[in-house]
């Protein structure tokens, strides 16, 4: 496992984070990023760890749609 911001993503993570970078044609180190700071924001107050991945990957295609409509 990997370790960013002292938080430990599964290989699983990964393929996610590359799927973003690729749809967004933003760079992985980038979305990679931003992916470990919504995990790390939703995992410390996650009751209910199910839909974890879901909401960490919605979150973070609302900040990156963000971030693309700032950098125009």
């Amino acid at each position: 496992m990997a370790t960013l911001n002292h938080i430990q993503l599964e290989p699983k993570h990964f393929y996610i984070i590359e799927g973003l970078a690729k749809e967004t044609s933003l760079p992985m180190e980038e979305v990679e990023k931003i992916y470990a700071e919504v995990f790390g924001e939703l995992s410390s107050g996650a009751r209910i760890p199910d839909y974890l991945i879901a909401l960490t990957i919605k979150k973070v295609r609302d900040v990156l749609r963000q971030l693309r409509i700032i950098n125009k």
